[in-house]
């Protein structure tokens, strides 16, 4: 017993002199081909950035508030990102778990020679069990890095749930919004054109107006209902997807026309260094490649032996309810168990190939993610400027087509035009003010996939 205990402390020395060895490279974050500014970014604006701010201070409409905070405490995609997290935190404590001593309880059976004449008779051993696997080389410590790298891994890709839902509800709602005015429009341009088929009507009827100029002025009439018809038809898809994404049973859904915050200005983008710590799917792609890195260590490892210390104290006899109680003799033993893989048909070599194919993927998986990063938010800022002078464009046009219909029906009752101008002025403004509405959609949307393309979203949304 003694000299057991004796080679228990060498090896436990031994692994300790041993444990801040471990095969394999220790991770260090590679190089990217990261520029000074985003592309055609402006000196301003490079020190602070939109995606620093939490989502209620760029999305201010109550509202909307109110559905992301809905979508974020209920919605099926975040509970999803959730529940995997807790799996990751459980597989990350198994592969701790491999690190420490295991205990147990045994209780066994041995056959005793039984000599010519004698009856059959067995030993019962019971009592304690330790073993302990000392990790010489970094195997389970690589392991456990690994598994660690998943766990935050998972916690990253659940941020990025996030920030994906409150693009998309911020989106879906904005939608709706648009619509509604849409169909506001359509039903102004409606009345109006009911007004007009009431006055050529009559106009018809005195022997002023044509019959044609009548059917002219229905047939307008009538695709603006069919406008009508189809724009409930999208409100009703959009409040259903909404409802979706809140977690909720299908149905009606409130949406404030009166709020007409639209974002000004250029918006500060910060630097494109910043996105390696904001983003939550480079956050991902870069713990998959910490992940991936480890696990080449842990492959290398299993070239090496492996050693482990295992035990037992207890009773040991030949009646069963002598061991139980305590009556048998006393047995204890300390030993250890060495094993150097020889041959394995190649198991090891491609088991090490495998796991560097994976790290070179890991790698360019990251520096895709990357530069598919720095890509979206350079197209969303050119998008957010380009639809901020569309949507000057849009309000030019609707100002001139409300005064070229002003100045069509005035023409008309003087004599100076036929109907056909009238209806045609009509027309120009209700695709004038259509598109302007769909154009403040634009500018919205544009905004908004500004700020989730820099990663904004997620820090405050993490606490709700």
């Amino acid at each position: 017993m003694r000299r057991s205990l004796l080679l228990l402390q060498h090896l436990v020395a031994m692994a300790l002199a041993l444990s801040g060895c471990a095969m394999g490279p220790d991770y260090i974050r590679p190089e990217l081909p990261l520029t000074p500014a985003f592309r055609d970014q402006g000196a301003a604006g490079l020190e602070a950035s939109l995606g620093d701010l939490g989502w209620r201070v760029v999305y201010t409409d109550p509202a909307l508030q109110a559905y992301i905070a809905e979508a974020l405490s209920s919605a099926p995609d975040v509970l999803i990102a959730e529940a995997r997290v807790r799996e990751a935190e459980a597989v990350a404590g198994v592969a701790r778990a491999d690190l420490l001593p295991r205990l147990g309880a045994s209780l066994s059976t041995s056959p005793i020679p039984r000599p010519s004449g004698d009856t059959l008779a067995s030993n019962f051993t019971a009592g304690g069990t330790v073993s302990w696997e000392l990790d010489l080389w970094g195997r389970l410590r690589r392991a456990n890095e690994a598994a660690r790298a998943e766990l935050l891994g998972r916690e990253e890709a659940r941020r990025g749930v996030v920030v994906s839902l409150i693009g998309d509800v911020a989106a879906r709602y904005y939608q709706l919004v648009s619509e509604h005015h849409l169909l506001r429009v359509a039903e102004q341009t409606a009345a109006a054109q009911e007004e007009s088929l009431q006055l050529i009507s009559r106009l018809a009827a005195s022997g002023m107006a044509s019959a044609a100029e009548v059917r002219q002025q229905e047939v307008a009439l009538a695709v603006t209902r069919v406008s009508l018809v189809n724009l409930h038809r999208r409100i009703v898809t959009s409040e259903n997807g909404l409802s979706l994404l809140l977690g909720r049973v299908p149905g009606g859904l409130e949406v404030d026309l009166a709020a007409n915050t639209l974002p000004q200005g250029e918006i500060p983008a910060g630097l494109p260094s910043a996105l390696l710590e904001r983003r939550p799917d480079i956050r991902v792609a870069e713990q998959q490649l910490i992940a991936a890195n480890a696990r080449v260590g842990e492959a290398k490892a299993r070239f090496f032996p492996t050693l482990s210390l295992t035990g037992l104290f207890g009773n040991i006899g030949t009646e069963l309810s002598e061991v139980l109680t305590g009556g048998a003799a006393t047995v204890a033993s300390l030993g250890a168990n060495a094993v150097q893989p020889l041959f394995a048909g190649g198991q090891l070599y491609f088991n090490r190939e495998a796991a560097l194919a994976r790290l070179d993927q890991a790698l360019l998986g990251y520096r895709r993610t990357v530069l598919s990063a720095l890509a979206e938010v350079a197209t969303a800022l050119k998008d957010y400027r380009e639809t901020g002078a569309l949507l000057a464009i849009q309000e030019q046009r609707v100002v001139a087509a409300r005064e070229a219909r002003r100045l069509a029906d005035l023409r008309y009752r003087s004599g100076v035009i036929s109907y056909i101008e009238v209806l045609d002025a009509q027309r120009q403004l209700f695709a004038a003010e259509s598109e302007y509405v769909s154009s403040i959609f634009e500018r919205r949307l544009a905004y908004s996939r500004v700020y989730l393309a820099l990663g904004g979203g997620w820090e405050q949304a993490a606490g709700k």
